[in-house]
């Protein structure tokens, strides 16, 4: 009887799976490690997440059915409770689903289960980060150009945040989410929905990675402008933070919409304006 062949291996999107740090380490949202496996859409992942849960646990494998549970921003932009589990709930748990992306995955999860959030180095994590960024975007045949409009783009989002953090008094879990709705809105005249939207994307997928090359700087601009607003402002209540990003946006707005009228195209999509006539 011949040993059945390997199944060949599939590179995985890393981007599609949410976590979190929860506890002290990294923990995944279990549906999106399945869909991503199976190649499927959430609907049909709860369904067999559901099937999987039952069989697990009439085999006495608790240490993987017994999860935790966080929430995190769904499709429709709200944010729902859904079973986690840690690296080493993971690496068992995809022992257990069939799938040519199982090795892939294995491989991913220990790479990021051996980070760790070094609060005496902070800028070691951000540095890890970029250089994978830095080498997925140069598998996709993007530009150097805006590779280096992406990766500036990264480190001015974290100072944006840490300005946030810094600056607002009552601040609330949601003022991240909160303040990009404010910059996309004021920025770009459509909310986040509306960009993955006009960008075709998939649920999940971070709009900055498809936007155009003008439309990267701008948003680094804009960011970096509110962040040092805010450093300036101060102590300020949620409201007043919101004021200021939103001050921000629309007036880089009116050097962004020039630009676009310039070039003939939409700095998101890339897509050309239409004439009056048309």
């Amino acid at each position: 009887m011949q040993t059945p062949l390997p199944l060949p291996q599939e590179p995985i999107n890393e981007q599609q799976i949410r976590r979190e740090w929860h506890k002290g380490e990294w923990y995944y949202s279990v549906i999106d490690i399945i869909a991503e496996l199976l190649g499927t859409d959430h609907k049909k992942a709860k369904s067999y997440w559901s099937t999987l849960k039952g069989r697990l646990k009439r085999e006495g494998n608790e240490s993987v059915t017994n999860c935790d549970q966080l929430k995190f921003a769904s499709s429709d932009g709200k944010n729902y409770k859904t079973d986690v589990i840690n690296n080493e709930q993971a690496l068992r748990l995809i022992q257990s689903i069939p799938s040519p992306k199982v090795e892939s995955m294995k491989l991913w999860l220990a790479n990021v289960g051996a980070e760790r959030l070094d609060e005496e180095d902070p800028d070691a994590v951000l540095i890890r980060s970029i250089e994978r960024a830095t080498e997925r975007y140069q598998l996709e045949g993007r530009s150097d150009s805006w590779i280096t409009a992406r990766i500036e783009g990264i480190v001015t989002r974290k100072q944006f945040v840490e300005a946030l953090q810094n600056a607002i008094i009552d601040a609330i879990p949601s003022m991240y989410a909160q303040a990009t709705e404010k910059l996309y809105t004021g920025l770009w005249k459509r909310t986040t929905a509306q960009l993955r939207g006009d960008l075709n994307l998939k649920p999940h997928e971070n709009p900055r990675d498809y936007f155009g090359e003008y439309a990267l700087i701008y948003t680094r601009l804009a960011e970096k402008l509110a962040g040092d607003k805010l450093g300036q402002a101060e102590l300020v209540t949620l409201t007043i933070a919101m004021d200021i990003v939103w001050t921000v946006a629309k007036h880089i707005s009116i050097q962004a919409q020039s630009t676009s009228e310039m070039l003939g195209y939409d700095l998101v999509t890339e897509k050309r304006l239409l004439s009056a006539g048309q």
